[in-house]
């Protein structure tokens, strides 16, 4: 619940995957490289814990910045399903020959978090040096009215406010021509 709330209070969701990736990335290590049950039993712990936030911050990530609602909607749906295929290749990476140590299942566990941990940074990058190009090319926006919770009204047809259309480089356009858009547009 913390993370969520700093998470939608900052606006940030990379940072946060790439924090959380780190700290399973280390309770991975732990159950890798260390013998004792009891610290191994505690990884566990801090692995779980810090993949759980990993998968809602990963779900309002998409919804932040996959637009129109149909591609919102398909790779939501398309992450959830790689989610629920994890959970069946799980019981296969951790086999009974591997006890009790499970070399193998720690290791491929830690290489996806390694793997997020670089995906989250790839994407903080690239949508920064986007919005960086844009900031450029249209100048800075300074109100955000789709995050903006004092918005008395809500944009139907996508058209978006003065500063939206300016951002997404459609201010010249008629609203025929962005409503058209259809897939294409860019909120």
């Amino acid at each position: 619940m913390i993370t969520a709330y700093f998470s939608d209070k900052y606006a940030r969701r990379g940072i946060f995957i790439m924090f959380w990736s780190i700290i399973s990335t280390i309770a991975y290590i732990i159950l890798i490289l260390v013998d004792n049950f009891a610290l191994k039993y505690f990884a566990i712990f801090i692995a779980v814990g810090g993949l759980s936030p990993c998968t809602a911050i990963c779900i309002s990530f998409l919804s932040c910045n996959i637009s129109p609602h149909i591609k919102r909607a398909t790779a939501i749906a398309f992450m959830l399903s790689m989610c629920n295929v994890g959970g069946a290749i799980g019981g296969q990476i951790y086999r009974f020959q591997d006890a009790p140590r499970f070399i193998m299942g720690h290791s491929i566990n830690l290489v996806c978090c390694i793997l997020s941990f670089i995906t989250a940074a790839f994407l903080v990058v690239y949508l920064y040096l986007e919005n960086q190009r844009r900031d450029r090319l249209y100048g800075k926006v300074a109100n955000y009215t789709l995050t903006n919770p004092n918005t008395d009204t809500i944009d139907v047809f996508g058209l978006g406010s003065v500063e939206d259309r300016q951002r997404w480089g459609y201010e010249n356009m008629s609203e025929k021509k962005i409503r058209d858009l259809g897939d294409k547009h860019a909120a």
